[in-house]
């Protein structure tokens, strides 16, 4: 069986169309990030990226290069991987070092990548990728209520007809530019995130409202820390609730599903890589939740790669694999979009070409 040979990082910055901006104080005017290899002892090689977020997971590309070259690395490197159980349990072995969600994230893709090559399978096959297609989500970009409707009217000529809108800095303005995209849009479909900014005593109120105006469900309401009203607000409204922020992690999901604040996972591979999103899609299935799969901002590496676990029978909602559409980058090897909808085979192409480019690149 083949044994990490080398990891190595390499900083990369993929400019964006306009910055984006959520919640209260979050804004991204680039994305700076790290390309994450992993050679393998037969060649094969793998490649994934991290998304640090400071503002998030209190990560920096500064510290991701840091952290894999000098501890994550030295754990990895000699060890032998076989098959996926093997690769989750190195990501294990990776947990004893706190937080650094998306460099142990992006490595373990990077690890998975590398396996799927070796053994030579699409990254999809290797995943147990079983749709021949994946319904995509557009994330709409905050700002005035016309700038709000261009963004959507770019990414609905772009092939895509499910949006999730930014809320909680103006509810009635907000409410009123959903109003005028859903009857804008009759073959679209919107839901909304309000990046924790809602007050609990009004929360209900305002997402029974949008649910009657046709939104389809919510992420993230509430504060995070604010379990109990989290918790009241999904028994007490009836507009679907997406948990993310509030589910990071496996321990984070069990603690969520224990207290049954959510309808809907969204899982990041991008901070969860493909071990962990595993189990949790897993444990959110059982638990008879529906799931979908972002991609945390990610280039359009990060949205292949997202895409290929999101074609998984039980992710069973839009997934949020079009944020490459942002960025200022060389879109050549991207995918059409076709009525809203990837073809696996063509995300598989564009993800191996990718990667053959950026193996010589790395």
């Amino acid at each position: 069986m083949p044994k990490i040979t080398r990891i190595s990082t390499t900083p990369y910055t993929v400019p964006l169309k306009a910055s984006l901006s959520w919640g209260s104080r979050h804004e991204l005017p680039q994305l700076d990030h790290v390309l994450i290899r992993v050679d393998l002892s037969d060649g094969a090689v793998g490649i994934a990226e991290a998304t640090p977020r400071p503002s998030i997971y209190g990560e920096t590309r500064t510290s991701i290069q840091a952290i894999i070259e000098g501890e994550l690395g030295q754990l990895l490197v000699a060890q032998a991987v076989e098959d996926f159980e093997a690769v989750a349990a190195l990501s294990e072995r990776m947990a004893h070092i706190k937080n650094n969600n998306t460099a142990k994230g992006a490595l373990d893709m990077a690890l998975h990548q590398a396996l799927a090559n070796s053994r030579g399978e699409s990254l999809g096959a290797y995943l147990g990728a079983s749709r021949s297609r994946i319904l995509l989500s557009a994330i709409v970009s905050t700002g005035s209520a016309e700038a709000i409707l261009a963004d959507v009217a770019a990414a609905y000529q772009a092939g895509l007809r499910v949006f999730k809108v930014k809320i909680g800095r103006d509810i009635a303005t907000e409410t009123e530019t959903l109003a005028r995209l859903i009857e804008a849009y009759s073959a679209g479909q919107f839901y909304v995130d309000a990046n924790e900014t809602l007050a609990s005593a009004a929360a209900a109120d305002v997402l029974n409202r949008l649910f009657d105006l046709g939104a389809l469900y919510c992420e993230e309401a509430l504060p995070v820390r604010r379990l109990r009203q989290r918790r009241e607000l999904r028994r007490n409204c009836r507009m679907p609730i997406i948990a993310d922020d509030s589910a990071f992690t496996l321990a984070d999901l069990e603690r969520e599903i224990e207290f049954d604040s959510f309808d809907i996972l969204n899982i990041k591979t991008a901070r969860t890589g493909f071990s962990e999103s595993r189990r949790m899609l897993d444990l959110a299935s059982e638990a008879g939740k529906d799931t979908m799969v972002g991609s945390q901002a990610s280039s359009l590496l990060g949205c292949l790669q997202a895409a290929l676990f999101a074609g998984q029978a039980a992710v069973n909602c839009p997934s949020e694999c079009s944020f490459y559409l942002k960025t200022e980058a060389d879109l050549t090897l991207a995918p059409p979009i076709v009525a809203g909808y990837w073809e696996i085979d063509a995300v598989e192409a564009a993800l191996s070409e990718m990667q053959t480019v950026l193996a010589r690149l790395t």
